[in-house]
């Protein structure tokens, strides 16, 4: 049986993906050793090591109402208060601490107050995961401490070296994208701001996924935004898809837009 460490990357709403991939990976008997995430990664990850399995979550996201989460706050944080996330976190992990968990987990976030990027691994699972996805202007920075968190993004997307240093042999690394909205046209601050930030954070994270990654699985949402709720179904489904092309034998010993990175093309005659 093949054992590998498991990074999941950021995506907003396409993170959905990560489900996918993650029951693709278990249907390759891959046993998960460490798993660490970012943003939505974080979430998908952290839920996975409370316990919570990929149909199960697929089951839960089906049936949860984004509209009923959104509790707009009144003041310069951030436009949602985050709260109901959080209650809703706090119970689908079962109020588990780090300390309880049989998988080790770890959450991407950025200390507003000094500016590091600050792995969490320790304390309440939910805070950590409402800490990680909390997008600046978007979401209220959490506090923890001194520390005021929010989204890891900037810093990294993707932990593949945090997985590495919780002591994973191997690390494979999802990452999920949308190629088609990035090649369109700037348009408004807005978009400024976000091509600005992605620029930024792909410099930091491609640089961490090629020294760490053993095998990097791309998934491609084309056409899909960060936050569309319409078709989430459809996005595990295309993150499972992907996942297996990625690790389909055939396919092993090319590299191909599934694959990007692999250091190590021996781990591959353990999967299949």
């Amino acid at each position: 049986m093949y054992e590998a460490g498991v990074s999941l990357g950021g995506g907003c709403l396409r993170g959905a993906a990560h489900i996918g991939a993650l029951k693709e990976i278990i249907n390759h008997n891959i046993t998960i050793t460490h798993i660490a995430g970012s943003s939505a990664g974080a979430v998908v990850g952290g839920l996975y090591a409370c316990g919570l399995q990929p149909d199960k979550m697929e089951d839960v996201l089906e049936s949860l109402s984004i509209r009923k989460h959104l509790d707009f706050g009144l003041n310069r944080k951030g436009w949602l208060k985050g709260d109901k996330i959080y209650n809703t976190l706090l119970q689908l992990t079962d109020g588990k601490h780090f300390s309880d968990l049989d998988i080790p987990f770890a959450a991407v976030s950025i200390d507003l107050n000094s500016g590091e990027l600050i792995i969490i691994n320790e304390g309440e699972v939910a805070k950590a995961l409402r800490a990680s996805i909390a997008i600046p202007g978007i979401f209220q920075p959490v506090k923890i401490g001194e520390r005021l968190l929010v989204d890891g993004y900037i810093l990294n997307n993707n932990p593949a070296d945090v997985v590495k240093e919780m002591g994973a042999k191997n690390v494979i690394a999802v990452r999920v994208f949308s190629s088609q909205k990035q090649k369109e046209s700037l348009k408004g601050l807005i978009s400024y701001l976000r091509r600005y930030m992605d620029i930024t954070s792909t410099i930091h994270t491609d640089h961490l996924l090629k020294s760490y990654a053993d095998l990097l699985m791309d998934i491609d949402l084309v056409n899909v935004g960060r936050f569309e709720t319409k078709s989430l179904s459809s996005i595990i489904y295309r993150g499972q898809l992907e996942a297996r092309k990625a690790l389909a034998k055939e396919r092993a010993y090319m590299f191909d837009s599934h694959m990007l990175y692999l250091n190590h093309r021996q781990i591959y005659k353990d999967i299949v």
